[in-house]
């Protein structure tokens, strides 16, 4: 599938641990948090078009099909940028729970919905706001475990499909991405490993139908939480995250982050 790409642009960037994000066709989103925080939007053609300062910390962000739209978690808001014009704005109609909770991480789906986690997997939120919050002991198999982040899956073969992913924590640094449906039902244990930190990072659903969790061993999660051995041609680097724009059934731009480098392949 990639044994096409080169590489053909390098971009210097300060270190973060927030994964870079593609639009369905056109536009790519990085960030940066020193010297204060700052996303970095690309366009297609591996040229950066825009610059833009946040209020405050970036905790998470994704991109959202049904609205067109990055979505920015803060520590104290939800934000949308228009890739189209460059404009941050307040999403109003969300309020963050109270009680000065930590938040970890977001994700969109296809049904028109986001997830919002609350650190440690203490509370998850969705957007329209439902009827319901989840709660840990919903989510984990034991109170010791942590969730880190939540990621979704949205394959074109079947768009109206998705499962949700949750970066977990076991109690001795273990680490596994369990799955679950759109209802938030268990329906995998993933694949246990080690040897990684809570700067550990799950990317986006790619077009190699799997999620990739950084950091040095490249690993890729499939939809049942176990490992997919794919390799990725002509990359050769130490890989924090992945994120491929697909035409048809190529990937036509695939940007890859290291600790603080963007590299594009085409």
């Amino acid at each position: 599938m990639t044994s096409s790409l080169r590489p053909v642009k390098r971009y210097s960037i300060e270190q973060c641990f927030v994964p870079l994000l593609t639009s369905s066709e056109s536009f790519i989103l990085s960030y940066d948090e020193h010297p204060r925080p700052l996303v970095r939007l690309f366009n297609s053609g591996c040229h950066q078009i825009t610059c833009i300062f946040l209020p405050t910390l970036l905790v998470d962000m994704c991109y959202s099909s049904y609205l067109d739209v990055f979505l920015l978690l803060t520590s104290q808001c939800l934000y949308k940028l228009n890739p189209s014009i460059g404009q941050l704005e307040h999403i109003d109609d969300y309020e963050l729970l109270k009680e000065n909770r930590f938040l970890s991480s977001l994700c969109s789906t296809n049904d028109h919905r986001l997830f919002i986690l609350y650190r440690f997997g203490e509370y998850l939120d969705e957007y329209p706001r439902g009827k319901r919050i989840w709660k840990r002991r919903h989510l984990c198999d034991s109170l010791s475990e942590d969730i880190s982040l939540i990621r979704s899956s949205c394959t074109i073969d079947n768009p109206h499909l998705f499962l949700l992913g949750l970066l977990i924590v076991e109690w001795n640094g273990t680490w596994r991405v369990d799955i679950f449906s759109s209802s938030v039902q268990k329906l995998h244990t993933g694949f246990r490993f080690s040897g990684w930190t809570r700067d550990v990072w799950l990317s986006n659903w790619s077009p190699y139908e799997c999620w990739f969790v950084g950091s040095r061993c490249r690993l890729m999660i499939d939809s049942k939480g176990q490992p997919k051995n794919i390799s990725v041609d002509g990359v050769d680097c130490d890989m924090k995250n992945i994120a491929c724009m697909k035409q048809i059934d190529q990937i036509k731009l695939m940007v890859i982050r290291e600790e603080k480098l963007l590299i594009f392949f085409k």
